[in-house]
C-alpha cells in the first residue's frame, strides 16, 4: 500500500510516516516510480509502535526493540524486553515518589498561604514557603520586640 493508504489505515499521519522511515522504525519497498509501497506488516509494526511510545519508550529503544523481534524467538525477546520494562517500571516508581513529595510540599505550602492573616503591609515569600509560616507572619504584623541581655551592664 502507498503511504496514504497507511496513514488512512493506521490514522499516523504520512509525515509521521516518513519520520518513522528515516530513523529506522518502518521500511519501505520503493517502486520504479520512487513511491514507497508498504506491506501490511507496517500495520502490525505501527501497533507495536503505539503500544511501545504508551510505555514511554524513545524512539531509539523502540528500533532497537523492532531489531530484537524480528531477528529473535520469542524467549529471546523475553529476555530483552523484560528486564527494560523492569527498569522503565523502576524509573516510573522514583518518578512518582518525586511527585507524591512534590504534592505533598505543595498541599503544605497552599494550607500555609492559606492561613497567613489578612495585613497591608508588605508580605514576604518566607511566610508562604518557609514551614514557620505563623512565626514569620506574625512577627511582619507586630512590633518588633527589644529583648534585655542578661548578666551586662
Amino acid at each position: 500500500m502507498r503511504i496514504s493508504e497507511l496513514a488512512a489505515a493506521s490514522g499516523v499521519p504520512a509525515t509521521t510516516l516518513r519520520y518513522y522511515e528515516s530513523v529506522g522504525l518502518l521500511t519501505a519497498e520503493r517502486g520504479l516510480n520512487g513511491y514507497r509501497d508498504y506491506d501490511v506488516d507496517a500495520l502490525v509494526q505501527l501497533s507495536f509502535i503505539e503500544a511501545a511510545k504508551q510505555l514511554d519508550m524513545s524512539l531509539a529503544e523502540i528500533v532497537d526493540l523492532l531489531a530484537v523481534i524480528e531477528g529473535e524467538s520469542c524467549t529471546q525477546v523475553r529476555e530483552v524486553l523484560h528486564p527494560r520494562l523492569q527498569q522503565r517500571l523502576l524509573e516510573v516508581d522514583k518518578r512518582l515518589a518525586s511527585l507524591r513529595l512534590l504534592r505533598d510540599r505543595l498541599e503544605a505550602a497552599v494550607t500555609r498561604v492559606g492561613a497567613c492573616p489578612d495585613s497591608g503591609r508588605s508580605c514576604r515569600s518566607e511566610c508562604a514557603l518557609l514551614g514557620t509560616q505563623r512565626e514569620t507572619c506574625a512577627t511582619q504584623k507586630t512590633e518588633p520586640k527589644t529583648t534585655a541581655i542578661k548578666g551586662t551592664r
